[in-house]
C-alpha cells in the first residue's frame, strides 16, 4: 500500500450511486447492489465523510439526523485496501468535528463487539447500553 493522501478528505462532497454501493460491497464483502446512496444522502443526513485517493472513493461514512438533537454514524466504510491505515479514524474524527459544528447536541455510533475499540478510542464515544433487531 502507498502511503495515504490525508488532503482528500471531505465533507458533503459529491458521490455517485455506484462509487458508494461498490465500497460498501468490498468494505463489508457482500454483494453489490445499486443503491441511491445520493438521494438518501440529501434527503436524511446531516452530512457525509469521504475519503479519496486519487478519483477513487476508499472512506467513507454519513452522519442522518433526526432534525434536531440527535444525530447517528452509520455506514462507516473503508476499502479493504485501506483499513488500518488511518482512514477510518479520520473520517470518524472529521463527522465528530462537523456535528460539533451543526445543531445536533449527541452523535449516536452503534457497533458489533469487534469493532468496539475503533470507536472507543480516543475518548470520542463512551460506552452505552443499546438494542439492535434486524427486520
Amino acid at each position: 500500500m502507498e502511503p495515504w493522501e490525508p488532503s482528500s478528505f471531505a465533507w458533503r462532497a459529491d458521490v455517485t450511486d455506484w462509487e458508494v454501493s461498490s465500497l460498501h460491497a468490498a468494505a463489508f464483502r457482500h454483494d453489490q447492489e445499486l443503491e441511491p446512496w445520493a438521494a438518501r444522502l440529501h434527503q436524511h443526513s446531516l452530512g457525509w465523510v469521504t475519503a479519496r485517493r486519487g478519483d477513487s472513493l476508499v472512506g467513507f461514512c454519513n452522519v442522518v439526523t433526526d432534525g434536531g438533537r440527535h444525530a447517528f454514524l452509520v455506514d462507516t466504510a473503508v476499502h479493504p485496501d485501506h483499513q488500518g491505515s488511518g482512514v477510518g479514524r479520520e473520517l470518524v474524527h472529521r463527522a465528530v468535528q462537523e456535528c460539533r459544528a451543526s445543531p445536533a447536541q449527541w452523535l449516536h455510533v452503534d457497533f458489533e463487539a469487534d469493532v468496539g475499540p475503533f470507536y472507543l478510542a480516543d475518548g470520542l464515544f463512551r460506552p452505552t447500553a443499546a438494542g439492535i433487531v434486524k427486520l
